[in-house]
Protein backbone atom coordinates (compact mmCIF):
# COMPACT_ATOMS: atom_id res chain seq x y z
CA UNK A 1 0.00 0.00 0.00
CA UNK A 2 2.57 2.20 0.50
CA UNK A 3 4.38 2.02 -2.51
CA UNK A 4 1.53 2.59 -4.43
CA UNK A 5 0.54 5.84 -2.41
CA UNK A 6 4.35 6.66 -3.02
CA UNK A 7 3.98 6.99 -6.54
CA UNK A 8 0.83 8.65 -6.33
CA UNK A 9 1.45 11.51 -4.21
CA UNK A 10 4.72 11.91 -6.45
CA UNK A 11 2.51 12.39 -9.34
CA UNK A 12 0.42 15.30 -7.94
CA UNK A 13 3.72 16.73 -6.75
CA UNK A 14 4.69 16.94 -10.46
CA UNK A 15 1.87 18.25 -11.38
CA UNK A 16 1.46 21.01 -8.62
CA UNK A 17 5.08 21.70 -9.67
CA UNK A 18 4.44 21.74 -13.55
CA UNK A 19 1.16 23.71 -13.18
CA UNK A 20 2.97 27.13 -10.58
CA UNK A 21 5.59 26.45 -14.09
CA UNK A 22 3.36 27.25 -16.46
CA UNK A 23 1.30 29.72 -14.21
CA UNK A 24 4.16 32.11 -12.89
CA UNK A 25 5.82 31.93 -16.91
CA UNK A 26 2.32 33.08 -18.41
CA UNK A 27 2.19 36.05 -15.53
CA UNK A 28 5.41 36.81 -16.96
CA UNK A 29 4.58 36.78 -20.40
CA UNK A 30 1.56 39.00 -19.42
CA UNK A 31 3.52 41.21 -17.27
CA UNK A 32 5.60 42.03 -20.02
CA UNK A 33 3.62 42.35 -23.48
CA UNK A 34 0.17 43.31 -22.28
CA UNK A 35 -0.32 46.66 -21.01
CA UNK A 36 -3.64 47.28 -19.45
CA UNK A 37 -4.32 50.57 -17.70
CA UNK A 38 -6.95 50.94 -15.11
CA UNK A 39 -10.23 52.35 -15.60
CA UNK A 40 -9.45 56.03 -14.84
CA UNK A 41 -12.15 56.00 -12.48
CA UNK A 42 -9.69 54.09 -10.02
CA UNK A 43 -6.31 55.02 -11.72
CA UNK A 44 -4.31 57.68 -9.88
CA UNK A 45 -4.85 60.81 -10.68
CA UNK A 46 -1.78 62.76 -10.95
CA UNK A 47 -2.84 67.11 -10.12
CA UNK A 48 -0.36 68.72 -12.13
CA UNK A 49 -0.04 72.81 -10.81
CA UNK A 50 -1.89 74.00 -13.91
CA UNK A 51 -4.83 71.52 -13.37
CA UNK A 52 -4.57 72.70 -9.34
CA UNK A 53 -4.91 76.28 -10.26
CA UNK A 54 -7.80 75.70 -13.17
CA UNK A 55 -9.94 73.56 -9.61
CA UNK A 56 -9.07 76.84 -7.69
CA UNK A 57 -9.61 79.34 -10.01
CA UNK A 58 -12.75 78.70 -11.99
CA UNK A 59 -14.91 77.81 -8.93
CA UNK A 60 -14.32 81.44 -7.43
CA UNK A 61 -15.31 83.33 -10.77
CA UNK A 62 -18.24 81.11 -11.17
CA UNK A 63 -19.43 81.20 -7.70
CA UNK A 64 -18.58 85.29 -7.85
CA UNK A 65 -20.17 85.76 -11.13
CA UNK A 66 -23.65 83.53 -9.40
CA UNK A 67 -23.52 85.65 -6.29
CA UNK A 68 -22.75 88.96 -8.57
CA UNK A 69 -25.79 88.36 -10.18
CA UNK A 70 -28.10 87.04 -7.96
CA UNK A 71 -30.49 89.95 -7.80
CA UNK A 72 -31.09 89.63 -11.59
CA UNK A 73 -31.20 85.44 -11.86
CA UNK A 74 -34.30 85.23 -9.46
CA UNK A 75 -35.50 88.19 -10.93
CA UNK A 76 -35.64 87.02 -14.43
CA UNK A 77 -37.10 83.39 -12.61
CA UNK A 78 -39.78 85.21 -11.33
CA UNK A 79 -40.60 87.08 -14.37
CA UNK A 80 -40.51 83.74 -16.69
CA UNK A 81 -42.78 82.08 -14.01
CA UNK A 82 -44.86 85.33 -14.08
CA UNK A 83 -45.26 84.88 -18.12
CA UNK A 84 -46.17 81.50 -18.05
CA UNK A 85 -48.84 81.41 -15.20
CA UNK A 86 -51.26 83.52 -17.74
CA UNK A 87 -51.28 81.05 -20.07
CA UNK A 88 -51.56 78.20 -17.13
CA UNK A 89 -54.35 80.03 -15.29
CA UNK A 90 -51.86 80.46 -12.38
CA UNK A 91 -53.06 83.44 -10.01
CA UNK A 92 -49.21 83.98 -9.71
CA UNK A 93 -48.25 88.21 -8.98
CA UNK A 94 -45.19 89.81 -7.31
CA UNK A 95 -46.01 91.31 -3.78
CA UNK A 96 -46.24 94.55 -2.64
CA UNK A 97 -43.63 94.52 -0.21
CA UNK A 98 -39.92 93.64 -0.39
CA UNK A 99 -38.81 90.66 1.57
CA UNK A 100 -35.23 90.19 3.10
CA UNK A 101 -33.57 89.97 -0.26
CA UNK A 102 -34.87 93.11 -1.32
CA UNK A 103 -37.01 91.86 -3.86
CA UNK A 104 -40.38 91.18 -4.61
CA UNK A 105 -41.29 87.81 -3.70
CA UNK A 106 -44.14 85.63 -5.96
CA UNK A 107 -47.71 85.21 -4.55
CA UNK A 108 -51.06 83.78 -5.15
CA UNK A 109 -53.96 86.54 -5.74
CA UNK A 110 -57.39 86.21 -4.37
CA UNK A 111 -58.33 83.15 -1.93
CA UNK A 112 -55.92 80.89 -4.43
CA UNK A 113 -54.01 80.00 -1.41
CA UNK A 114 -57.14 78.32 0.69
CA UNK A 115 -58.90 77.16 -1.97
CA UNK A 116 -55.90 75.03 -2.83
CA UNK A 117 -56.25 72.57 0.69
CA UNK A 118 -57.39 69.46 -0.12
CA UNK A 119 -60.99 68.32 0.66
CA UNK A 120 -61.90 65.11 2.56
CA UNK A 121 -62.65 63.41 -0.50
CA UNK A 122 -59.24 64.32 -1.95
CA UNK A 123 -57.63 63.17 1.01
CA UNK A 124 -59.68 59.61 0.85
CA UNK A 125 -59.18 58.85 -2.52
CA UNK A 126 -55.01 59.42 -2.05
CA UNK A 127 -54.86 57.45 0.53
CA UNK A 128 -56.37 54.80 -1.40
CA UNK A 129 -54.08 55.00 -4.30
CA UNK A 130 -51.19 55.42 -2.16
CA UNK A 131 -52.14 51.89 -0.03
CA UNK A 132 -52.41 50.40 -4.02
CA UNK A 133 -49.18 51.58 -4.91
CA UNK A 134 -47.64 50.59 -1.67
CA UNK A 135 -48.80 47.22 -1.85
CA UNK A 136 -47.81 46.73 -5.37
CA UNK A 137 -44.16 47.49 -4.71
CA UNK A 138 -44.16 44.26 -2.65
CA UNK A 139 -45.06 42.38 -5.56
CA UNK A 140 -42.50 43.76 -7.71
CA UNK A 141 -39.39 41.35 -8.45
CA UNK A 142 -35.60 42.57 -8.45
CA UNK A 143 -35.78 42.96 -11.38
CA UNK A 144 -37.66 46.17 -11.34
CA UNK A 145 -35.82 47.19 -8.13
CA UNK A 146 -34.63 50.60 -9.57
CA UNK A 147 -38.11 51.21 -9.57
CA UNK A 148 -39.75 49.71 -6.70
CA UNK A 149 -37.69 51.73 -3.71
CA UNK A 150 -38.57 55.08 -5.36
CA UNK A 151 -41.85 53.86 -5.18
CA UNK A 152 -41.85 52.93 -1.89
CA UNK A 153 -40.08 55.79 -0.46
CA UNK A 154 -42.84 58.08 -2.05
CA UNK A 155 -45.97 56.40 -1.21
CA UNK A 156 -44.33 56.43 2.61
CA UNK A 157 -43.71 60.69 1.91
CA UNK A 158 -47.77 60.76 1.05
CA UNK A 159 -48.88 58.38 4.01
CA UNK A 160 -47.60 60.91 6.33
CA UNK A 161 -48.17 63.84 4.65
CA UNK A 162 -52.34 62.42 4.58
CA UNK A 163 -51.73 61.96 8.31
CA UNK A 164 -50.86 65.47 9.25
CA UNK A 165 -53.66 66.82 6.63
CA UNK A 166 -55.92 64.43 7.87
CA UNK A 167 -55.57 65.28 11.94
CA UNK A 168 -54.37 68.61 11.36
CA UNK A 169 -55.45 70.62 7.78
CA UNK A 170 -55.97 73.93 9.61
CA UNK A 171 -51.88 73.62 10.90
CA UNK A 172 -50.14 73.43 7.51
CA UNK A 173 -47.65 76.61 7.33
CA UNK A 174 -46.58 76.59 3.96
CA UNK A 175 -48.49 78.12 0.69
CA UNK A 176 -47.72 78.02 -3.06
CA UNK A 177 -46.09 81.11 -3.15
CA UNK A 178 -43.32 79.82 -0.19
CA UNK A 179 -43.29 76.70 -1.97
CA UNK A 180 -42.19 77.98 -4.91
CA UNK A 181 -39.95 81.29 -3.50
CA UNK A 182 -37.60 77.97 -1.73
CA UNK A 183 -37.71 76.01 -4.90
CA UNK A 184 -36.17 79.06 -6.35
CA UNK A 185 -33.50 79.33 -3.46
CA UNK A 186 -33.01 75.23 -3.80
CA UNK A 187 -32.12 76.18 -7.51
CA UNK A 188 -29.79 78.97 -7.26
CA UNK A 189 -27.61 76.85 -3.98
CA UNK A 190 -27.12 73.87 -6.63
CA UNK A 191 -26.25 76.43 -9.35
CA UNK A 192 -23.93 78.09 -6.91
CA UNK A 193 -22.21 74.58 -5.57
CA UNK A 194 -22.22 73.27 -9.03
CA UNK A 195 -18.72 75.09 -9.77
CA UNK A 196 -17.01 73.58 -6.54
CA UNK A 197 -18.39 70.01 -7.15
CA UNK A 198 -17.05 70.40 -10.92
CA UNK A 199 -13.48 71.15 -9.45
CA UNK A 200 -13.64 68.05 -7.46
CA UNK A 201 -14.18 65.63 -10.41
CA UNK A 202 -13.93 67.75 -13.57
CA UNK A 203 -11.84 70.84 -13.15
CA UNK A 204 -8.41 68.79 -12.13
CA UNK A 205 -8.67 66.39 -15.67
CA UNK A 206 -6.23 67.16 -18.30
CA UNK A 207 -8.93 68.07 -20.84
CA UNK A 208 -9.03 71.40 -22.86
CA UNK A 209 -9.79 74.41 -20.80
CA UNK A 210 -12.21 76.04 -23.36
CA UNK A 211 -14.27 73.02 -23.19
CA UNK A 212 -14.60 72.67 -19.21
CA UNK A 213 -15.61 76.66 -18.87
CA UNK A 214 -18.06 75.72 -22.29
CA UNK A 215 -19.68 72.48 -20.43
CA UNK A 216 -19.55 75.01 -16.67
CA UNK A 217 -21.77 77.77 -18.85
CA UNK A 218 -23.75 74.88 -20.12
CA UNK A 219 -25.09 72.95 -17.18
CA UNK A 220 -25.82 76.19 -15.47
CA UNK A 221 -27.39 77.65 -18.61
CA UNK A 222 -29.48 74.31 -18.12
CA UNK A 223 -30.53 75.12 -14.24
CA UNK A 224 -31.43 78.64 -15.30
CA UNK A 225 -33.86 77.53 -17.56
CA UNK A 226 -35.03 74.46 -15.66
CA UNK A 227 -35.62 75.86 -12.47
CA UNK A 228 -38.79 78.36 -13.43
CA UNK A 229 -40.51 75.66 -15.22
CA UNK A 230 -39.45 73.30 -12.19
CA UNK A 231 -42.03 76.28 -10.40
CA UNK A 232 -44.71 76.05 -12.55
CA UNK A 233 -45.11 72.32 -13.23
CA UNK A 234 -45.27 71.90 -9.32
CA UNK A 235 -47.06 75.11 -8.39
CA UNK A 236 -50.09 73.83 -11.39
CA UNK A 237 -50.09 70.69 -9.96
CA UNK A 238 -51.38 71.71 -6.23
CA UNK A 239 -53.10 74.64 -8.30
CA UNK A 240 -55.30 72.54 -9.81
CA UNK A 241 -55.07 69.24 -7.04
CA UNK A 242 -54.62 70.37 -3.60
CA UNK A 243 -51.09 71.16 -1.35
CA UNK A 244 -51.72 67.47 -0.24
CA UNK A 245 -48.95 66.84 -3.04
CA UNK A 246 -46.41 69.45 -1.78
CA UNK A 247 -44.27 67.44 1.12
CA UNK A 248 -43.97 64.74 -1.59
CA UNK A 249 -43.13 67.46 -4.47
CA UNK A 250 -40.61 69.14 -1.88
CA UNK A 251 -39.23 66.28 -0.82
CA UNK A 252 -38.56 64.20 -4.45
CA UNK A 253 -38.72 66.74 -6.87
CA UNK A 254 -36.95 68.98 -5.35
CA UNK A 255 -33.89 69.52 -4.09
CA UNK A 256 -33.29 65.55 -4.61
CA UNK A 257 -34.24 66.00 -8.10
CA UNK A 258 -31.85 68.74 -8.52
CA UNK A 259 -29.17 66.88 -7.35
CA UNK A 260 -29.66 64.15 -10.02
CA UNK A 261 -30.25 66.49 -12.69
CA UNK A 262 -26.58 67.57 -11.67
CA UNK A 263 -25.03 64.57 -11.96
CA UNK A 264 -26.49 63.34 -15.13
CA UNK A 265 -25.02 66.78 -16.89
CA UNK A 266 -21.74 65.74 -15.01
CA UNK A 267 -21.86 62.30 -16.11
CA UNK A 268 -22.74 63.69 -19.71
CA UNK A 269 -19.58 66.36 -19.23
CA UNK A 270 -16.96 63.77 -17.84
CA UNK A 271 -18.31 61.25 -20.78
CA UNK A 272 -16.40 63.65 -23.22
CA UNK A 273 -13.17 63.29 -21.49
CA UNK A 274 -10.43 61.80 -23.60
CA UNK A 275 -8.79 58.85 -22.61
CA UNK A 276 -5.62 60.16 -20.95
CA UNK A 277 -7.55 62.67 -19.04
CA UNK A 278 -6.39 61.24 -15.85
CA UNK A 279 -2.58 60.62 -16.62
Amino acid sequence: MNATTHPISEQVREHDQAFNTSFTAARQLRDRDVKVRPHRSISPLKVTPWLLIQGIVLPLIFCGLLLTFKPQLLEFWRECILFWSRALDLPFGLSTRLNQAGQYALRLSGNAESGAMPSTFNVIVTTVITLIILALTFRMNNAKLPLKYPLRIAAVVQLFTLAYFWFSPSDFPYTIARHSEELMTIGYVVMLSTPVMLAVGYYILNQSLVLKVFHTILILAFFVIMVPHQVLVQAFIMQHLSVLFMPLLYICFGAVFDALVFVALYSWAVSSAPEDATI
